[in-house]
Order: structure tokens, then C-alpha cells, then sequence
């Protein structure tokens, strides 16, 4: 029992360590330890002092305990006991994210994806009552935790009012225990194993009918107040379907034939997305579905009519601007961050008809409707960008280098998008961004 006691390439116990003065010399002679591959091995020192005889002990118990083994197995490992609380696992699969990310082995986005999901934010607009993992866990031990039908209780529980935290959630305890069951003795099996993934959906992911879409602008209209932005970056996303952080990033240089009032649609560039960034908000020059090969797959959409003259009110609007500034910025000339767009539609929202109104719904809106006005889903993946989409519906766009582009053009079909209150207003000349409610 005592040989299985001993680790594969650790050392012998202290008291084993003690040199012995013979004959002027001090030895410490064939003490008997494992090598990493499992092989049991004696290893012997000498020198003219105690000193001398321990480093030189050392030095061949380096070189005995890699015999037969091409590989080492890590020690100094930060021990877990089952004990520890959750605290102390996060804390230290965040620490190994961070140099993951330092490393180029996973994005910095990513990397934000993770300390969200774990840590409770400390920015003036985060939320003291957010579900985070070290708020919702911290204070469990890891054992009371490590249980597949203790996780899968509390997924299942969490994804019943919030999927989408759940499936963050999700990711994270997988990695955690992996981690662990790795790096410690406290499991053979990672217990997430058997925890199924929360399944997403549900919710208020759906199209708006046509009786809500007639409520939208007098919402967000008259609930917007200081974030003037919001009204026309709504109106965009419905009638375009672009994800939000590609309509924060759309600057005024890619809405081609913006000033020639003759044009009756816009062209839009596609080519990009807002991120976080070492603590900064920035326009990602590729979208979200090339993050991973970094490489732009920008497209060109035609606007529908009256999308463009929304459009071309609000640039008339703007004022004076350079032609690489974002269209949509706070009142302070910032780039507006996807937390804060999200935060004034709950503003904006709350008390209506439209209160479970996401941005995903304005997004799902322009694709439902493409596809039924065309009878074709496919033509629907051209609309939303998808790379299933990109053979149909095109039509050639000649940019001012005399480059042609395919362009994805559904104007016609989405024109029967446009809220019957907001048709009226664009023919009568009205302020399209001034509603009440009453």
C-alpha cells in the first residue's frame, strides 16, 4: 500500500531527505521515489556540505525521475479541495482565460463573453440583481456543486426565465469543471457531462404583426427622449434585418446614394460590427460570422423607399459630418454601445403594448416577411447576410470605383413593411422622428 502512495515524479517525504556525514562526506544514498512513469527508481547525492549533498541529490532526481517518460506531468498545480468554494474555481479559470487570450488562443471578445457571465459588473449601468455566476454560486462549496443533477436543476431553472444567461451559464461551468477535473483529483468524470445544453428560444423571439408594427414608432417615438438615435436605428433594423451591432457600426460612407435625392434607394455596405475591446467600444471592420476567420464577408442591401427617406431625414438631421462618422451616435457624439441601445428600448418599451420588444424581433420581422411575400426561406438567408442566401435574389451594384457588387434587393417586397402611421408622415412631409402616443 505504501509503494501506491507514492506520486509519479514527486518527491520523497522530507524525512526521507536527510544527508548523512561519512568519512568527511556527506551522502544521502538511495532514496527511493516513482518516476513519472510510474517506475520506481533510487536516486543518490553527495558533496562537502549538506548543501552541496542536497542540490546534488536533486540534480539526479531531475534526471531519474524522466527515465522512460518523453513527457512530464505538471506539478505545483493551485490544489482544489472539494471544500473550496465556487469562488475560488472562477477566480482561477478566469486567470487561465486571460492568458489564453494573451496567448491569441481565444478572442478577446470571448474572453468578455466569460467575465460577464461569471462577474457582477461594476460600471454605472450595471445591474446590483444581474445573475452571475459567482453571485448565483460563489458561496457553494465546489462538492455541493458537482453534482450533474444539482447543475442540470439549476440551468433548467435559470433558462426558464432567462435562456439566454443560461446558455452562458452553460458554457462556462462546462470549461470550470473540465478545468478541474483536469487539473485536480476531485473528479473522473466532469459531473457537466451529462448536462444537456438549456435550449434557447422561447420568449419574445418572434416577427411583429402588422397591428404592433403600427404601435412602434409611436413607442419608441415617445419614449426615446435623450437616445434621438433610437427611432430611426428600430426603423433600420426592420427594414433591413440587420443584427444590432451591425446598425450601430453603419457609418454614412457605406449608405451609397445617400445625397442624390434622384436615387429612390439607398445602397447599404454591410461590412462590419461594434465590439468590446480592452475596455473600449470599437467598429470590428468584419461581421459577427467571420469573427473566427477575420475575414470580411461584407454584402450590399437595397433599401426599400421608404427606409431611404428615413434615412436621408435623418443624415439632413445630422448636420455637418465626416463621411466615415456612425450614423447613430449619443448626444455627447459617441459611438453608442450595444448595452446602452439595449437600455433605452427597455426604457422606451416598458408600460406599452411592446414591452417584450426585442431587436431580435425587429430582425425576425424584415426576415418573416421576405419570406412569405416571396415564398422562399432562401430568399429570406440572402436578406439576414447568410451565406446559405448569397445565390439568390442578387442584382449587380456599381460602386463609384466603377466595382460591381452583388447587391441583395427585396426594396419591393419590404416596402409593404413600412407601419401605415410612418407612410403617412413620409408623404406629408412631417418630422418622421416626433410621435405621441396620445
Amino acid at each position: 500500500m505504501a509503494q501506491v502512495a507514492m506520486e509519479p515524479g514527486a518527491l520523497p517525504p522530507p524525512h526521507k531527505l536527510n544527508p548523512v556525514k561519512v568519512d568527511g562526506v556527506w551522502r544521502l544514498d538511495r532514496v527511493r521515489h516513482r518516476a513519472f512513469n510510474g517506475a520506481y527508481v533510487r536516486t543518490s547525492g553527495s558533496g562537502r556540505t549538506k548543501r552541496e549533498c542536497l542540490a546534488d541529490w536533486h540534480q539526479n532526481f531531475e534526471r531519474n525521475r524522466r527515465k522512460g517518460s518523453s513527457t512530464t506531468r505538471a506539478t505545483g498545480k493551485e490544489a482544489f479541495k472539494a471544500t473550496d468554494k465556487m469562488a475560488k474555481a472562477f477566480d482561477a479559470y478566469y486567470a487561465r482565460q486571460q492568458k489564453k487570450a494573451e496567448a491569441g488562443q481565444i478572442t478577446e471578445q470571448s474572453l468578455l463573453t466569460f467575465h460577464r457571465a461569471i462577474y457582477v459588473g461594476d460600471g454605472p449601468l450595471a445591474k446590483p440583481d444581474a445573475l452571475k455566476l459567482m453571485k448565483t454560486l460563489g458561496d457553494l462549496s465546489i462538492g455541493e456543486v458537482g453534482k450533474p443533477s444539482f447543475l442540470a436543476d439549476y440551468l433548467e431553472s435559470l433558462a426558464e426565465t432567462s435562456p439566454g444567461v443560461a446558455g452562458h451559464h452553460w458554457t462556462v461551468l462546462s470549461g470550470v469543471f473540465k478545468f478541474l477535473t483536469l487539473s485536480s483529483d476531485l473528479f473522473d468524470y466532469s459531473p457537466m457531462l451529462p448536462v444537456p445544453r438549456p435550449v434557447q428560444g422561447g420568449g419574445g423571439q418572434r416577427a411583429l404583426t402588422v397591428e404592433e408594427r403600427e404601435l412602434l414608432c409611436p413607442v419608441i417615438g415617445e419614449g426615446q427622449k435623450r437616445a434621438r438615435y433610437l427611432l430611426p436605428m428600430v426603423l433600420l433594423i426592420l427594414g433591413t434585418g440587420l443584427r444590432p451591432g451591425e446598425a450601430l457600426a453603419v457609418r454614412w460612407c457605406d449608405l451609397r446614394g445617400l445625397e442624390d435625392e434622384s436615387l429612390p434607394n439607398i445602397t447599404l455596405h454591410v461590412c462590419g460590427t461594434m465590439v468590446a475591446r480592452k475596455g473600449a467600444y470599437v467598429r470590428q471592420p468584419y461581421r459577427k460570422s467571420a469573427k473566427k476567420s477575420k475575414v470580411s464577408n461584407d454584402f450590399y442591401l437595397v433599401l426599400p423607399c421608404w427606409l431611404t427617406m428615413v434615412v436621408r431625414a435623418w443624415w439632413r438631421m445630422a448636420g455637418e459630418v465626416e463621411a466615415d462618422a456612425h450614423i447613430f451616435v449619443s448626444m455627447l457624439g459617441q459611438v453608442v454601445r450595444l448595452s446602452t441601445a439595449d437600455s433605452a428600448l427597455l426604457r422606451a418599451r416598458r408600460g406599452s403594448e411592446l414591452e417584450w420588444l426585442q431587436f431580435g424581433n425587429l430582425r425576425d420581422t424584415a426576415a418573416t416577411h421576405v419570406a412569405g411575400v416571396t415564398g422562399d426561406p432562401r430568399n429570406a438567408s440572402a436578406q439576414l447576410g447568410h451565406a446559405e442566401g448569397v445565390t439568390v435574389a442578387m442584382r449587380h451594384y456599381v460602386d463609384d470605383q466603377g466595382y460591381t457588387h452583388p447587391a441583395v434587393d427585396f426594396s419591393k417586397e419590404l416596402e409593404s413593411l413600412c407601419p401605415a402611421n410612418l407612410g403617412a408622415k413620409l408623404e406629408s412631409g412631417a418630422d418622421p422622428f416626433v410621435w405621441s402616443c396620445s
